[in-house]
């Protein structure tokens, strides 16, 4: 019996690895899920099966730091990088695809990164994008950058945080949706979130969706006594926005992900309530010299006078 059942094994294992070769997409299905490598062959994700960009840093130092572009849920050999200097001759270039993903090298001008991904197949088209942000002070506008036409279609931050590069809980952004260049009115948009939430909203009137980030993050836990702090201020998570549009036979389906973080509100009225207590001390503190110096001119003055 046991030897039978190792037969069976092997002949399903035979079964799956023949589907994977006749049909690439569900080779995702019989690879193994503890390697990084197997999200460029699509494999799905715990939150989400729409196509997205993951990036990942790796390296000790910032000189020897690596940026790598895995996507996830979709089949790619590049990955479009796109600068926000469109007048630099490489403001446009290919990524090739490795077996960590794709790295993504810095331009001269540094500054903001669309980088999108493409499957095209007989009849369907997915696409996945996302910004990535080199932090440098003074970066030039993403504007121009992100209403230039990459896909047929596409989600477009209106615009893009500058802070942290990364959107906050409890905050509302708007996107344009667009195909061909045109707007597209009242087309259904579906959001996630790695926290678990989902919302199905419409474009208005000019392809714009207005969103609400949802502060969808857990309470943080009081920690014990002895306990390395974590005061919440870096949480973060995943977000992800996908539409589909049908035209000419074929479909399309485009997804543009992000991050975003906790919000911090409270926590800044905090900061600002102690920053303008302390500036009230230390305001406060030569009234209270000028206060002690004349308590002990009056103090001497009166033993003067009894004497």
């Amino acid at each position: 019996m046991k030897t039978n059942s190792i037969w069976m094994a092997i002949l399903a294992a035979s079964i799956s690895v023949a589907q994977a070769d006749e049909h690439p997409m569900a080779a995702s299905a019989v690879m193994p899920t503890g390697h990084d490598h197997t999200a460029m062959m699509g494999r799905p994700m715990a939150w989400t099966e729409l196509p997205i960009l993951k990036t990942k840093m790796s390296g000790k130092t910032r000189e020897t730091t690596v940026i790598s572009i895995a996507p996830q849920n979709i089949v790619v050999a590049n990955i479009d990088a796109w600068s926000n200097n469109l007048k630099d001759a490489n403001a446009h270039r290919q990524l090739v695809m490795e077996m960590a993903g794709a790295k993504l090298d810095k331009p001269a001008t540094g500054g903001f990164q669309m980088l999108t991904a493409r499957e095209e197949q007989t009849d369907f088209v997915r696409v996945a994008s996302t910004v990535y942000y080199f932090g440098e002070r003074g970066a030039k506008n993403p504007t121009a950058m992100f209403m230039q036409q990459k896909n047929e279609l596409e989600i477009i931050p209106q615009p893009y945080p500058r802070e942290h590069s990364r959107y906050r809980a409890d905050e509302d952004w708007k996107f344009l949706v667009r195909f061909k260049g045109q707007p597209l009115v009242n087309q259904k948009v579906n959001f996630e979130t790695s926290n678990g939430s989902k919302v199905e909203t419409l474009t208005d009137a000019a392809g714009v969706l207005t969103l609400h980030i949802p502060d969808d993050f857990k309470p943080v836990e009081e920690k014990k006594e002895g306990a390395s702090h974590d005061h919440g201020m870096r949480r973060g998570a995943d977000l992800v926005l996908a539409t589909e549009y049908a035209d000419g036979g074929k479909t399309y389906l485009t997804a543009f992900n992000s991050t975003y973080g906790a919000d911090a509100y409270d926590k800044r009225n905090l900061a600002m309530g102690f920053g303008f207590a302390l500036l009230g001390m230390v305001g406060a503190a030569p009234l209270l010299r000028q206060k002690k110096t004349e308590k002990k001119v009056d103090t001497a003055t009166d033993k003067k006078e009894e004497v």
